[in-house]
């Protein structure tokens, strides 16, 4: 009787080892396959930096022509960059003049 004890007390011993090597063999799973995965916090950090240059106005150019040049997707449109621009320049319309310097900011 004392011998079956001591075996039922040892094989439920095992099973819990067993069970706690499992859980942990999943747990390095879960934690390493985390890491690997692209996070959105970092997605942010390696996201393009806008940056600002300042472009001579040419004979003939216009100020879409001067924002098509730089504009990218990480604006909302292209009406709304042009829009950036004039407040940056303080710009009241969209006339622009041969031999000025307009501030065009940018992604890079």
């Amino acid at each position: 009787m004392k011998n079956a004890l001591m075996r039922n007390i040892k094989n439920k011993i095992v099973t819990i080892f067993i069970f706690l090597q499992i859980l942990f063999f999943l747990f390095c799973i879960i934690t390493i396959s985390f890491k690997r995965m692209p996070h959105t916090a970092n997605s942010r950090r390696e996201s393009k930096t806008e940056r600002y240059t300042s472009v001579r106005v040419c004979s003939g150019e216009s100020l879409w022509e001067i924002s098509g040049r730089f504009y990218s997707e990480e604006y909302e449109n292209m009406r709304s960059y042009v829009h950036k621009i004039m407040k940056l320049n303080n710009l009241s319309d969209e006339d622009i003049y041969s031999g000025t310097y307009l501030i065009i900011p940018y992604y890079d």
